[in-house]
């Protein structure tokens, strides 16, 4: 996937960073809240009209997203409470992203935009429940075409050309997230049934 290949790019040219934070004794922990602030920030940007400050305030807390798990790998901090910590801050990060491009939109009375929005965030939820849901069953579902890495980059290139380009991003999400789901569901309806022993008479 596409956002397979920018984060690997971004791992390698992050590292340096990454390392001087560990020397600097930064935990892991800390760089996930500071990412969650800055989309927090990147909210009222976004709320306020400030579409293009949203945007690049939004992918410098996709870099703190990265750099998070590097600083975990790399400085040998990986704990099962910081992969839940990181999934919480990246679902409220979200969740605030959509409410402040959501404001935006009723300000300026963009109402059918705003219903767009509303099915745009649900699908990007609804991926990660799916996900998350088939984890607990103990199946790997990382499957589909609108992934986060990819969800948050096109919102972020939308934002960055400013407000047709977000409305058109946002058509483009509630359809292909709401489509992810129905692609992670057929994947692990596939699997378990590939994976089921024959019934018997």
């Amino acid at each position: 996937m596409l956002g397979q290949y920018l984060k690997a790019i971004a791992n390698a040219v992050l590292r340096p960073l990454a390392q001087f934070f560990i020397r600097l004794g930064f935990r892991p922990d800390w760089v996930t809240m500071l990412g969650l602030v800055l989309n927090i920030v990147a909210t009222g940007a976004f709320a306020m009209g400030h579409l293009r400050w949203g945007a690049a305030i939004m992918l410098l807390a996709g870099v703190c997203d990265i750099l998070d798990g590097q600083v975990a790998r790399e400085g040998r901090k990986e704990t099962k409470f910081g992969a839940l910590l990181d999934s919480t801050a990246d679902r409220y990060s979200e969740i605030f992203l959509f409410f402040g491009i959501g404001a935006y939109l009723i300000r300026q009375e963009e109402w059918i935009l705003s219903a767009i929005l509303f099915f745009a965030l649900t699908g990007s939820l609804m991926v990660s429940y799916v996900r998350a849901r088939a984890e607990g069953l103990g199946e790997d579902c990382k499957v589909g075409v609108m992934q986060r890495p990819e969800r948050i980059m096109a919102l972020a290139l939308g934002g960055l050309f400013g407000h047709d380009g977000l409305a058109f991003v946002l058509v483009v999400l509630a359809v292909t997230t709401n489509y992810t789901v129905v692609e992670r569901l057929t994947h692990i309806r596939n699997k378990l049934k590939s994976g089921a022993s024959p019934s018997t008479s």
